[in-house]
């Protein structure tokens, strides 16, 4: 079993029977991690493969691994989307680990009327960076052979413009709007569906505007319990009960 754990990011180099990590993983590695020449390493690429390695050279600006053996993993299906808010202060990051832990297949940020609006182009290109970042990590740390795709953040209505897709779809919303069905309920109405598309607001919630764009790009406005949660929470509750869901349509 390996010990340790690491990502095939896009500097690294794979071949049938040898790997070389990027400059990052490769300083964590060897120089955090303390990993030496003959360590045993489990490699993620984020699609579904994942290597077991042996350290061939130790250089922390580029480890060379043996490749030892690999296997496949297959996708979760239906897949589920997250169309997330961009929540004020740090709430992002911690979002974007459990969405990742769930097993969540694509997440695409959104600007609205209550979230974090006021960000510089340079601002949001390292964020964008710092996410990427946190999704790899949950990956790394839990062993996660896929990695979500992570959009570029863009207006709500823009997103929803993009989120036609061919088959059935389940569209789902939290929504603290009076009338909102519950989310148990809603599920077991549901059909056999070949994607879920998910949105959470942020803390000040969903502009009664928005909400109404959600509606008419077919979301179903569901409510999670009787109490009123933070960004973080919401998300895991709904994320949670819909992989149970997903689980049980096997």
């Amino acid at each position: 079993m390996a010990h340790y754990r690491s990502f095939l990011l896009p500097g690294a180099q794979l071949e049938p029977a040898i790997a070389v990590l990027d400059a990052r993983e490769s300083a964590h590695l060897v120089r955090v991690l303390r990993a030496r020449v003959g360590s045993l390493v489990e490699l993620l690429d984020g699609a579904g493969r994942i290597y077991q390695a042996k350290i061939e050279v130790a250089d922390p600006r580029a480890v060379r691994l043996s490749i030892v053996d690999s296997s496949s993993v297959a996708a979760q299906r239906p897949p589920i989307e997250l169309l997330q808010s961009v929540p004020k202060g740090k709430a992002m990051d911690l979002i974007l680990r459990m969405a990742t832990e769930i097993g969540v297949e694509l997440i695409q940020p959104v600007f609205t009327c209550h979230g974090e609006v006021h960000l510089s182009a340079a601002r949001l290109q390292a964020k964008q960076e710092k996410w990427a970042l946190q999704i790899v990590e949950a990956c790394k740390q839990c062993g996660l052979p896929y990695r979500p795709q992570l959009s570029a953040p863009q207006s709500l209505e823009a997103a929803l413009a993009t989120k036609a897709r061919s088959g059935t779809v389940l569209r789902l919303v939290a929504s603290l709007e009076t009338g909102s069905q519950a989310l148990y309920t809603c599920l077991q109405q549901a059909q056999q569906v070949d994607s879920i598309v998910i949105a959470v607001g942020p803390e000040g919630d969903f502009s009664a505007e928005e909400y109404a764009q959600l509606r008419s790009a077919g979301f179903q406005p569901v409510r999670l319990g009787q109490q009123v949660l933070r960004a973080e929470t919401a998300v895991a509750y709904l994320l949670s009960t819909v992989d149970q869901w997903r689980q049980s349509l096997r």
